[in-house]
C-alpha cells in the first residue's frame, strides 16, 4: 500500500497532535462522486474502509448546501440544512440527528488532515438518494432539488436559455479564500432547456477575453455548480477550496469578476451574464460588523433629501466599528452595488453616521445626494445601503439593500421606540408597543399595527401589509400624542395565527394616508419573544464573604456570587455589607433606598463575579468597613424598565468578622512566556512574592481564557493537587517551567490552539496566616504546532551525458526537530504553484529520502518518477524541491525549500 508523504513521514507527528492515523484502502479505480449530474472534486479523494465509501465531510456537506462547523474542544463536527442538525464526534459510531442517536457502520476518522465519513450516512441524513455503480466506482447522489427540463421535440440551433439578469458578489469573511465570497443572482427566466448554473470567478485582468466559449471550456474543478431548481433567487457561499477559472485558489488582494453561466441541455445554447460584479478579498468584512434591516422611508414632501428617513440595525459587534456610512443609491443600480463601489464613493455623496450603541433612524438633509452625486428628487426610485467602517476607513461590513422608495405624496413614516413583554396572558395583550406620532397628522387618518413572525419580517412590505385581513392588524386612532398601548387579545399575526409564547415577532406600524397621501409602513421593531415566565428580574445566588487581606478597611472584604440565571432584564448588581447585628431586619426595600455611597455597583458581563471593596467603602449604615466588626453580604439585582419587578435581593452570606493577620499576600508580576511554544514544557512562569510571611507554598494553576471569568479564590482552593504545579516557599523571584504533564484546573491536558492564563495561589501555613490569596491572571498564551526549518540552496543539474539529474541542497543551520529530507522533481510547468500541502501529499516512491547528518544529494535517472508518479522523460524541464520532514516530537510541521533552477535530461 502506498503512503502519502504527509502520512508516511509524519505518523509520529499526527499522533502527537492528537490525530490517529488509520489505515485505509485506495481503490484501483478512483471513486467518483456525482451530485445531480455534476462530478464533485475534492482535495482528498474518497477511500474505502472495509466495504464502506469514506468521503471528505466538508466537501460533500457544502456541495449539498449544508453549513458545516467544527468544535475543537469536543472534536465534534456539526452540519445544518433546512432545519436538520447533525452532530458527529470524531471516532464515534454514533451521530445525533435532530436530537436522536443514529448508528454508523464505520466511525468518522481523519485522513491526511480531512475528516472522512461514510457517504451513505451523510447524504441520507440530509434526505438525499444514493446510488453505487461498482463497475465505474461511481457514487451518485440525487438531492431532489433539480428540475427535469422539458426538451423541445425538435430543438433548433437557435434554441437558447436566458442568462441570469445580474450577479452580485459580496465579501463576507476574512479567511483569504473562496469562503469569503457570497454570490447572489436571480433565476433564469427560461422555463425549459436549463440544466444548471455555474459560478465562474475570473481575475479582473483576464475578463476582456472571457467569452461564452471560454466559459464552457472551464473544467469542473474550476467552477461551482448550482442545480437549477424552483428558487427565484440564489444566495451561494463558495467553498474554501474554490478556484478561479484558471485553476488557482481564490485569494486575498486579487481583483475578480464573477460570472454566472446558465447551462443548456442538449439542443440548447448556454448563456453567460453580461453584467459582472467586481470584488476583491482585500476588502475584509465581518458578518458580526455588518448593519442589518435597512429600511428607507418617505417622511415628508420637500422634494429633496429631507423627504427620506433611513432606519438600520447596528452591527451585532461594534468593537471595531468607528462609524457608519449611509448611501442612497438609485434602485436601477442597486443590484450591482458592492463594497468596492461603496469604498470608491466620494465623501460628498454619502452621509456619515456616528455609532450610538443602538439601532438608528437618520433623517437626511436638504443637500443630500445619491452615490452618483445627483440631488434627491421626486419621481426617482431610490434604495439605501449602510456600511460599517473602522477608524482608518476600512470596510467592516456592507448591509443588504433596503426597500425601494419613489418620492411622492407618501404619508410620513412612524418611528417605533419600544416593544416589551409585559404580561402572561398568552395572547397579544402580552405585547406593549410604543411609537412616536408623526409630526403632521393632518396627512393621515390613523395608524395600523401588524405583528409579524420574525422569520417573515424581511419580506414584509407595504403591499403585503395592505392585503391582510382585518383580523391580522389593529387600528389605532390619531390623538395628537405619542402612543404607548397594549395590543388587542383578538389580534392575529401576519399568518392568521394567534399570538403565542416562544415565537419571535417583530412589529410594524402603517400610517394611513388621507386625501392625496398614500400609506407608509414603518421599519420593523426590535424582535420580541413572548415567554410564560414572570417578568421579574432574576436573583443572584451563592453569595459568599471572605476576609482576604490585612489592610484594616474595605480592601479586606471580598464578595463572590453567581449571576442571575437569566440576565436579559438585568441592568446591574449592587453589592453591600450589612452589620450582622442588623441583618435580621435588612429588607429589599431598605436595599433599594440605600445611598450610592453605601454599596458597590457591578455591571453584568455574563459571568459570575468576584468583588473586592475599596479602601473607603462603607457598610449599609454609612460606616467605613473595618476590622473587628461582623458583617453579612447581600447582592441586590437591579432590572431594566422592562421588568415588572425591577429589584431582587439575594439571601445573605454567612457571617464574617474582619480581622488582622488572617490572609497571606498575593504574588505580583505574574507572567507566562515561551518562544513559539508547542507544548506545556515550553512555558515558563515567573512571579515575585509580595511577602512570604505565613506562606507554606505556591501553586501555579492553568485556566482556559474562556473560563477565566468564573475562576476565583474558591475555585483555586478546590483545585486538585494533580492539576497544579507546586513551588516551594521563597522570598525571591520565582521562575518555574511547566511540564508536558501539566493540566488545567479542571484536569484536562493543555492542548494546542487554545488560549490559557495562569494564576498563582499563595497557600497559608494555617498558624501564622489562615487564608490563602489568589493572584491576578497572567498574560494569555497559546500552544501551537512547531515547524522545522527549510533546506536552502537547492540545485538540479543534468549529469552522465544528460541521462540523469543530480539534486543537491544545503541543510538549514538549525536542524532541530528534523527527521529526514524528502527530494522530489516537479515539471517546471507545475512548479510555480507547488506548495507544502502539495508536497505532503506526494506518495512513495515519488520522492527520495535522505537521512544522516552529512549526505545532501540524490541522483534521479529515467527509471525514477516525478512527484505525481509519471516516469521521468527526456526533453522535459524539471525543478527540484526538498522537504524537511519533522520528527513529530520536537517539531510537527514540515518545511518546503524554494525551487531549484531547471534541469533537463537530453534527448
Amino acid at each position: 500500500m502506498k503512503k502519502k508523504l504527509g502520512t508516511a513521514l509524519l505518523a509520529t507527528a499526527l499522533t502527537v497532535s492528537g490525530v490517529v492515523h488509520i489505515p485505509y484502502a485506495v481503490a484501483a479505480t478512483p471513486i467518483k462522486i456525482v451530485i445531480d449530474g455534476v462530478q464533485l472534486n475534492t482535495d482528498q479523494p474518497s477511500v474505502m474502509s472495509g466495504s464502506r465509501t469514506m468521503v471528505p465531510l466538508r466537501g460533500v456537506f457544502e456541495a449539498l448546501n449544508a453549513n458545516v462547523g467544527w468544535k475543537q474542544s469536543t472534536r465534534t463536527v456539526t452540519a445544518t440544512k433546512n432545519g436538520t442538525t447533525i452532530t458527529l464526534p470524531l471516532g464515534s459510531k454514533t451521530a445525533v440527528i435532530n436530537g436522536k442517536n443514529t448508528s454508523l457502520d464505520v466511525p468518522a476518522k481523519v485522513i491526511n488532515g480531512r475528516t472522512m465519513v461514510p457517504l451513505r450516512f451523510v447524504s441520507e441524513a440530509l434526505g438525499n438518494k444514493v446510488g453505487w455503480n461498482k463497475s465505474t466506482q461511481t457514487v451518485t447522489i440525487t438531492t431532489g432539488s433539480t428540475t427535469t427540463p422539458t426538451t423541445p421535440t425538435t430543438p433548433t440551433v437557435d434554441s437558447a436559455v436566458m442568462p441570469v439578469a445580474y450577479v452580485n458578489a459580496t465579501v463576507i469573511g476574512q479567511q483569504g479564500n473562496g469562503s469569503d465570497l457570497q454570490v447572489v443572482f436571480p433565476a433564469s427566466t427560461s422555463k425549459t432547456g436549463l440544466s444548471q448554473y455555474r459560478i465562474l470567478v475570473s481575475k479582473a485582468s483576464d475578463t476582456s477575453s472571457f467569452t461564452l466559449s471560454r466559459a464552457l471550456a472551464v473544467p469542473a474543478s474550476n467552477y461551482q455548480a448550482v442545480p437549477a431548481g424552483s428558487s427565484s433567487n440564489y444566495t451561494i457561499t463558495l467553498t474554501p477550496q474554490a478556484k478561479d477559472v484558471n485553476g488557482e485558489l481564490i485569494q486575498k488582494n486579487v481583483s475578480y469578476r464573477v460570472y454566472v453561466l446558465a447551462v443548456g441541455n442538449t439542443g440548447y445554447i448556454s448563456a453567460i451574464t453580461t453584467g459582472q460584479s467586481l470584488v476583491n478579498l482585500g476588502a475584509t468584512v465581518s458578518a458580526s460588523a455588518t448593519p442589518s434591516n435597512v429600511k428607507l422611508s418617505d417622511v415628508s414632501d420637500y422634494n429633496d433629501g429631507r423627504d427620506l428617513s433611513v432606519f438600520f440595525g447596528k452591527a451585532s459587534s461594534e468593537t471595531n466599528v468607528s462609524a457608519y456610512r449611509l448611501y442612497i443609491v438609485r434602485t436601477a443600480s442597486a443590484s450591482t452595488f458592492n463594497t468596492s463601489q461603496a469604498s470608491a464613493v466620494s465623501s460628498d455623496n454619502y452621509t456619515l453616521v456616528s455609532k450610538t450603541g443602538s439601532d438608528q433612524t437618520v433623517r437626511l438633509k436638504t443637500a443630500t445626494t445619491d452615490t452618483s452625486g445627483k440631488t434627491i428628487q421626486q419621481g426617482v426610485a431610490y434604495s439605501a445601503f449602510v456600511m460599517a467602517v473602522n477608524s482608518t476607513g476600512d470596510v467592516l461590513g456592507l448591509s443588504a439593500v433596503s426597500n425601494s422608495i419613489t418620492l411622492g405624496n407618501t404619508s410620513p413614516t412612524v418611528s417605533i421606540s419600544k416593544v416589551a413583554d409585559v404580561s402572561n396572558l398568552g395572547d397579544a395583550r402580552d405585547i406593549q408597543l410604543s411609537f412616536d406620532k408623526i409630526a403632521d397628522e393632518s396627512k393621515i387618518s390613523g395608524y395600523r399595527v401588524f405583528v409579524v413572525r420574525s422569520k417573515d419580517s424581511g419580506n414584509f412590505d407595504l403591499a403585503t401589509a395592505s392585503g391582510l385581513a382585518s383580523s391580522r392588524y389593529m387600528d389605532v386612532s390619531k390623538d395628537g400624542s405619542d402612543h404607548v398601548l397594549i395590543l388587542s387579545s383578538s389580534l392575529k399575526d401576519n399568518n392568521g395565527d394567534a399570538i403565542a409564547n416562544n415565537v419571535t415577532y417583530r412589529v410594524f406600524v402603517m400610517s394611513r394616508g388621507t386625501g392625496s397621501y398614500s400609506d407608509a409602513l414603518s421599519a420593523a421593531s426590535s424582535s420580541i419573544t413572548l415567554s410564560s415566565s414572570s417578568k421579574t428580574v432574576g436573583t443572584t445566588s451563592s453569595v459568599a464573604l471572605t476576609d482576604v487581606s490585612d489592610y484594616g478597611d474595605g480592601r479586606d472584604a471580598q464578595v463572590t456570587f453567581n449571576k442571575a440565571s437569566d440576565e436579559t432584564l438585568v441592568s446591574q448588581y449592587r453589592v453591600m455589607l450589612v452589620k450582622a447585628s442588623n441583618a435580621s431586619n435588612f429588607t429589599q426595600t431598605k436595599a433599594q433606598n440605600l445611598s450610592s455611597s453605601n454599596y458597590t455597583s457591578v455591571t453584568k458581563n455574563g459571568s459570575n463575579r468576584t468583588v473586592t471593596f475599596t479602601a473607603g467603602a462603607r457598610d449599609t449604615d454609612g460606616d467605613t468597613i473595618k476590622n473587628g466588626v461582623a458583617y453579612r453580604a447581600y447582592v441586590l439585582t437591579v432590572g431594566t424598565g422592562d421588568a415588572a419587578d425591577t429589584y431582587a435581593l439575594s439571601s445573605s452570606s454567612s457571617t464574617v468578622t474582619l480581622a488582622g493577620s488572617t490572609a497571606v499576600s498575593a504574588v505580583t508580576g505574574l507572567t507566562a512566556s515561551g518562544s513559539s511554544p508547542s507544548s506545556a514544557k515550553d512555558i515558563t512562569v515567573a512571579f515575585t512574592p509580595a511577602n512570604d510571611t505565613g506562606i507554606s507554598e505556591y501553586r501555579i494553576i492553568a485556566v482556559r481564557t474562556d473560563q477565566a471569568g468564573s475562576f476565583n479564590l474558591a475555585a483555586a482552593n478546590n483545585t486538585s493537587s494533580a492539576n497544579y504545579t507546586r513551588v516551594n516557599k521563597t522570598a525571591s523571584k520565582v521562575t518555574q517551567a511547566l511540564t508536558d504533564s501539566t493540566k488545567d484546573y479542571n484536569g484536562n491536558a493543555l492542548v494546542k490552539n487554545v488560549s490559557y492564563r495562569v494564576y498563582v495561589l499563595a497557600v497559608a501555613d494555617g498558624s501564622t496566616r489562615t487564608v490563602n490569596a489568589l493572584s491576578g491572571a497572567s498574560n494569555d498564551f497559546t500552544l501551537t504546532d512547531k515547524a522545522v526549518a527549510a533546506p536552502t540552496s537547492v540545485s538540479a543539474d543534468a549529469i552522465n551525458n544528460g541521462t540523469a539529474i543530480r539534486v543537491s541542497f544545503s541543510r538549514p543551520s538549525d536542524t532541530t526537530g528534523i527527521n529526514s529530507y524528502a527530494i522530489m522533481l516537479v515539471p517546471s510547468a507545475n512548479a510555480n504553484s507547488f506548495s507544502l500541502s502539495d508536497a505532503n501529499r506526494v506518495t512513495a516512491p515519488n520522492y527520495q529520502t535522505v537521512t544522516g547528518s552529512t549526505y545532501s544529494e540524490w541522483s534521479f535517472s529515467l527509471s525514477n518518477t516525478d512527484y505525481s508518479g509519471n516516469a521521468l522523460r527526456q526533453g522535459v524541464a524539471y525543478k527540484a524541491f526538498v522537504v524537511s520532514v519533522a520528527n513529530g516530537s520536537t517539531a510537527t510541521v514540515n518545511a518546503l525549500s524554494p525551487a531549484s533552477r531547471e534541469a533537463t535530461m537530453l534527448q
